[in-house]
């Protein structure tokens, strides 16, 4: 029976589906996060630099985490093993907000520097490790030196439109229907989810 290449694990279309998710989810947990920081820190132009400024650290620190990564390891059961770790990561660092938030929010020290600590704690590492995805499958969707400029263009394009959806979603119509929490950990899960079926199908070719 022949395998259907349009879903092998190197495809087009599945790398594209993983760096669309990573770009949607990304964008989504830093349009979420003015709701983890106000219980404690309140809603302010201050704490939405730190925010920003830590999701931006993450992208940075990441995407050059993800290069060095992808060519250190060049299979393509990496890209899925940074998919599970990314939801799970996810996942904790909603539980760390609630965990660290009463002990900032009990502090005395200026406000940037308790904002930039809440956001480097919660938001920078799922940052970080959503960020690496894009250069691995970068790596795994090369067959040629050739074609380097068109996967990367490529991806690279899936995974703005991914941060594009994501962030008008969650904007207008998660957080106006959705409770956070639902929605955090609903695409956590999925992240991890994904990663795991991906991995199980690398298994089975």
């Amino acid at each position: 029976m022949a395998t259907d290449t349009r879903f092998a694990p190197n495809s087009p279309i599945v790398l594209g589906a993983f760096v669309f998710l990573g770009g949607f989810t990304m964008m989504a947990f830093e349009i979420m996060a003015a709701r983890l920081v106000s219980p404690f820190l309140g809603s302010s132009l201050q704490t939405w630099t730190a925010v920003i400024a830590s999701v931006l650290l993450g992208i940075v620190v990441g995407s050059r985490l993800g290069g060095s990564l992808a060519d250190r390891f060049h299979h393509a059961r990496l890209l899925g093993v940074l998919l599970v770790l990314s939801g799970l990561l996810a996942a904790a660092s909603y539980a760390v907000a609630f965990a660290i938030g009463p002990m900032i929010s009990a502090s005395t020290l200026p406000l940037p520097l308790l904002a930039l600590t809440f956001g480097v704690l919660v938001f920078f590492p799922p940052a970080a490790l959503s960020a690496s995805i894009t250069p691995v499958a970068v790596r795994v969707g090369l067959d040629s030196l050739e074609h380097t400029g068109r996967v990367y263009g490529m991806l690279g394009a899936w995974n703005s439109a991914g941060s594009i959806l994501g962030t008008y979603l969650t904007g207008f119509v998660f957080q106006a229907y959705l409770s956070t929490r639902m929605v955090w950990f609903a695409l956590a899960i999925s992240l991890a989810i994904l990663g795991c079926l991906y991995l199980l199908r690398i298994r089975r070719v």
